[in-house]
């Protein structure tokens, strides 16, 4: 988990606290605290129940919101059904990173994030959506101030994935597609195609 986001949810806390907000800040300390607690739990772990991850990724999503405002919504939905699966522990979450540091930050009005969690063919597949700035437009915000470095999400995703196809013997793919409408961009969604574990 980026460091960045680490200090930014402090610093958010450190804010509700300041204004003497006792709730919302018991509400968020406790939320983060839980995140990672998982974070450590879940690092250990190569499959944990879909429904640990998509829990996580709440925690995540809303703790973020302190940062991206009103204007930020997100949501996630399981489209499985009654199947009860495990996935590969902290897949999704430097997606979902990489979606809020290059496609919505920079973005101005509404931000959005989506996730979805579908049997296509048998096969499980994630995508996350979100309707930023591009990344065409984002490559060039990057250019621009002088980011040439690879991101620590890109990083964490490249690592992460390497880890598990050589514990797994088995490859996680994914690939991204620009939106678009009638040549302007509306964002971004990123397809992963992930291994898992029938719970019965």
């Amino acid at each position: 988990m980026n460091p960045h986001f680490i200090f930014n949810s402090l610093n958010s806390i450190q804010h509700f606290i300041l204004k003497k907000e006792t709730d919302i800040s018991y509400d968020y300390i406790t939320m983060f605290s839980k995140l990672i607690r998982n974070t450590l739990n879940f690092s250990e772990k190569e499959f944990i129940p879909l429904e640990d991850e998509i829990e996580f990724l709440n925690i995540y999503l809303s703790l973020e919101k302190l940062r991206f405002g009103e204007n930020f919504n997100f949501f996630i939905k399981n489209n499985l059904g009654s199947e009860s699966v495990e996935v590969p522990s902290l897949i999704i979450q430097p997606f979902i990173e990489n979606a809020l540091l290059h496609g919505l930050l920079n973005k101005q009005g509404d931000k959005f994030i989506s996730v979805e969690f579908n049997f296509i063919n048998r096969v499980l597949t994630c995508i996350v959506q979100d309707n930023g700035v591009g990344r065409k437009r984002a490559s060039e915000i990057r250019e621009r101030q002088k980011h040439r470095h690879e991101s620590f999400s890109t990083k964490a995703i490249n690592e992460r994935l390497k880890i598990l196809s050589e514990k797994l013997g088995q490859e996680v793919s994914f690939i991204y597609i620009d939106l678009f409408d009638q040549e302007r961009p509306i964002g971004t969604k990123v397809e992963i195609v992930m291994p898992y574990r029938q719970v019965w």
